[in-house]
């Protein structure tokens, strides 16, 4: 583990920092990534730019803070600053930010599987470097997910906004000293008060169900899941249906074979190109539909970001 040095927040609480490279296998298309972690960002807990990816967590009783850049490219690797984080926690905060950023795939494998397949090989030559971005905490998955549910990506974000300000506890920013907001626990949500969350009836008692389905252990929060009993699981719950499921299953459980094939810019590139068969690189489904979502925006001349 690198040497931490000292460093002091804006509220002079020293702090430690923490500076790790992240070395990945390329070629490495870091800026679709940011991107789409820009289009989805938490308020006030996450931060994102063209450049660098920013974000405040909550572990093992800490409030801490990454920051993730891509300063090394040639040298095939991403800096990763950690801030306020229990040393114990450090190897797991690590292995989370590069399950994030999917630095541990091996972009040869994709390509071969990609190889020869109509419109995908073409994609896949086009976009080599493409990766799948995942989310820090699946709990904040599942309900952002059901939140953004038939609204648009910005309305989406106020409601997320009003859910954390009026559930969430508030706390000072490791690094700011400005106070924030963390995103609201199972435990808090289960019978939260979600009056000033401007979403159905249907949804305020979807998030409550799975909260108290979360509090009380009953949905698989930390390590990998079987993927068929993961989805029946996900299908089972109030407000996910068959996209939600791998369009969270994909994010938040880090399935490379999730394919949300309901979801509207991929049926229109299957519409487009049916002699595509997007079986055909299983089990790497999820790097077909970022390839396909990046084709999409482009074709309609939209940010890549609007899309996924």
């Amino acid at each position: 583990m690198p040497r931490p040095v000292r460093r002091k927040t804006r509220n002079t609480k020293p702090e430690t920092t923490i500076v790790l490279q992240l070395k990945y296998l390329p070629p490495f298309d870091g800026e679709t990534l940011l991107s789409i972690f820009r289009a989805h960002q938490l308020p006030e807990l996450e931060s994102v730019t063209s450049h660098h990816y920013e974000r405040v967590f909550h572990r093992d009783g800490r409030i801490g803070y990454f920051r993730v850049s891509h300063d090394h490219p040639k040298q095939n690797a991403l800096t990763l600053k950690i801030v306020g984080a229990a040393r114990n926690s450090v190897p797991a905060i690590e292995q989370r930010v590069r399950r994030m950023f999917d630095l541990d795939v091996n972009p040869g494998v994709i390509a071969e599987h990609m190889a020869g397949q109509p419109h995908l090989g073409d994609l896949w030559k086009r976009y080599p470097g493409l990766r799948v971005a995942r989310t820090w905490d699946r709990f904040e998955t599942l309900i952002t997910t059901i939140l953004g549910q038939v609204v648009s990506v910005s309305f989406g974000r106020i409601l997320i906004r009003e859910l954390m300000r009026s559930n969430g506890e508030r706390v000072k920013h490791p690094v700011t000293g400005q106070e924030i907001c963390l995103f609201p626990t199972p435990q808090v949500l289960r019978n939260a008060d979600l009056s000033a969350v401007r979403t159905s009836e249907m949804r305020r008692t979807a998030i409550r169900t799975i909260a108290a389905l979360a509090a009380d252990g009953g949905l698989p929060l930390v390590g990998q899941p079987v993927p068929k009993e993961l989805r029946r699981t996900l299908l089972s719950l109030p407000g996910v249906g068959a996209w939600s499921a791998e369009y969270v299953t994909m994010r938040a459980f880090d399935d490379s074979d999730a394919f949300p094939a309901t979801d509207y810019g991929l049926k229109q590139e299957i519409k487009r190109y049916p002699e595509m068969n997007v079986n055909k690189v299983r089990p790497w489904r999820a790097y077909a539909a970022a390839a396909l979502w990046k084709h999409y925006a482009e074709t309609k001349g939209i940010p890549d970001e609007s899309d996924v």
